[in-house]
C-alpha cells in the first residue's frame, strides 16, 4: 500500500509561491512540514473497480509523405480500450468518444490561445479558413453506446474509429497564412496526432482514457545524419506496428534471477497456506522492437536531423486480487547499469491476503506492453487462489 498524506509547508514557504505539497506519495517530511493526515493508497498493481488499462491503435501509426499525401491507402484508425471492472458481473458499459486533430501549436498560434484537448466550437470557429474545419471535433461515438465483453464477465472492448483523411492532411500540409506557417512547418516535420478520447461509465462509476493516433512523417534513410543506437538502420521507414505478446508465462520459483519450474495447467492454483509462489513473465515477439527514423531538433541551434533509433518495450503488471512487485518491466537494461546486471522480464505476484481472496477463488492478471512510438498489445491469464 502506498501512503496518501496531506502535509502545509510552513507560512514563508506558502507565501513564496510553494503552497500546498502535491498528496500522492509524500513520506517523511522537512523541516517545519506539518502533517494534517494520512491515509492509504491501493497498490497500482491491484484492479478493483472500474479501470482502463491500456488502449490500442490499429494500425499502431501511419506514415505520411508530405508532399504526397494523395499516395496513402488509408488514414483510418480502430482504436480500442481494454476496460475492466472486478464488480461488472457482464453489466452494461456505455460509453462515448470524441476526436480531433491535435494541432495544438498551430491552435495557438492562429488563435493565441492554448487548446485543450479536443477543442470546442468556441476555439476552433475563431480560426482562419480551413483550419475551422480542419481543426473541429467530431464524435465518432455518441453518447450512450455499449462496449462488448471480452473474454469474461468482467473484461469490455470499447472501439472508435477516427480518420485524418489526406484531404485534410493535404489542405493543411498547403496552408500558408503566416500566423501559422510555423506550426505547419513543425508537423510537416516532426509529425502529427489525433486524440481520441473516451468516456466510460459502468452502473455509478465512470473512467476517461485518452489515444494518440500518430501520422509521422515518411523520412527517407538516406537522411540519417547521425550513428544507429545498436540496432541496424531501416533501409526504407516502416509504419509501426503494434508489440506483439505471444504468451504470459507463468513459473513457481525464481532461481539465481531467473524464473523456473513452469507452471502447466492452463488454470493453475496457488495456496495461501502453502506459501506458493508465482512469477509471471511476458513473452514477446523479438521483432516488436522495430528499429525506426526520427527527426530531432538541437534545442541550442534549432537545427533538425534525422536519427535511427530502435524501440524500447515497457510491460505492466495488474491483478483482481493480490499485488505485482515491480510494476513494469523493459525489454533491455537501462543505458547505466552495473555490468553484471541481468536482464529480467518477470514480475513477482505476491498472493492477496485473506480478506481479499475471491469468493470463487478466481484471478485475472494482464499484462500490458507499450512500445515508444504509440504501440499497445496485451493478454491475460486466469489463476485461482485457494485458502
Amino acid at each position: 500500500m502506498k501512503r496518501l498524506c496531506r502535509k502545509v509547508l510552513p507560512g514563508p514557504a506558502r507565501a513564496a509561491g510553494v503552497g500546498l505539497v502535491g498528496l500522492v506519495g509524500l513520506v517523511g517530511g522537512a523541516a517545519g512540514v506539518v502533517v494534517l493526515g494520512c491515509g492509504e493508497l491501493d497498490n497500482v498493481t491491484t484492479v478493483k473497480d472500474l479501470r482502463v488499462l491500456a488502449v490500442q491503435s490499429e494500425p499502431a501509426g501511419f506514415l505520411v509523405p508530405p508532399d504526397d499525401v494523395k499516395s496513402l491507402t488509408t488514414t483510418e484508425a480502430t482504436v480500442t480500450a481494454l476496460v475492466v471492472d472486478p464488480k461488472g458481473n457482464a453489466a452494461t458499459l456505455n460509453f462515448t468518444a470524441v476526436a480531433c486533430p491535435d494541432y495544438i501549436d498551430t491552435i495557438t498560434s492562429a488563435s493565441g490561445k492554448g487548446s485543450k484537448l479536443c477543442p470546442g466550437p468556441e476555439v476552433t470557429n475563431a480560426l482562419p479558413m480551413p483550419l475551422d474545419t480542419l481543426l473541429a471535433t467530431s464524435t465518432p461515438v455518441p453518447m450512450g453506446m455499449t462496449a462488448p465483453i471480452a473474454g469474461s464477465t468482467i473484461e469490455y472492448n470499447a472501439s472508435a474509429k477516427y480518420d485524418i483523411t489526406t484531404d485534410k492532411l493535404q489542405q493543411f500540409f498547403a496552408a500558408t497564412n503566416p500566423v501559422f506557417a510555423q506550426s505547419v512547418r513543425y508537423n510537416r516535420d516532426f509529425g502529427m496526432d489525433a486524440i481520441v478520447g473516451f468516456t466510460f461509465s459502468l452502473g455509478a462509476e465512470t473512467a476517461t482514457a485518452i489515444k494518440r493516433v500518430v501520422y509521422w512523417p515518411l523520412l527517407p534513410a538516406s537522411a540519417v545524419k547521425t550513428p544507429a543506437d545498436g540496432k541496424d538502420c531501416p533501409s526504407a521507414q516502416v509504419a509501426n506496428q503494434n508489440p506483439k505478446l505471444t504468451s504470459v508465462d507463468l513459473y513457481k520459483h525464481r532461481v539465481d534471477g531467473a524464473p523456473t519450474d513452469l507452471y502447466t495447467d492452463a488454470i493453475p492454483t496457488l495456496s495461501r497456506a502453502a506459501l506458493d509462489e508465482l512469477y509471471v513473465q511476458p513473452v514477446w515477439d523479438p521483432a516488436s522492437v522495430e528499429p525506426y527514423l526520427l527527426r530531432v531538433k538541437d534545442g541550442q541551434t534549432g537545427d533538425t536531423h534525422t536519427e535511427c533509433r530502435h524501440e524500447l518495450l515497457t510491460f505492466q503488471f495488474y491483478a483482481t486480487a493480490g499485488t505485482f512487485s515491480p510494476e513494469d518491466r523493459q525489454s533491455e537494461l537501462p543505458p547505466i547499469f552495473d555490468p553484471d546486471s541481468v536482464l529480467r522480464s518477470e514480475s513477482q505476484y505476491g498472493l492477496p491476503g485473506a480478506a481479499d481472496l475471491p469468493a470463487d477463488g478466481k484471478v485475472t492478471l494482464w499484462v500490458t506492453v507499450r512500445d515508444e512510438r504509440a504501440g499497445t498489445s496485451w493478454k491475460s491469464r486466469t489463476i485461482n487462489v485457494v485458502p
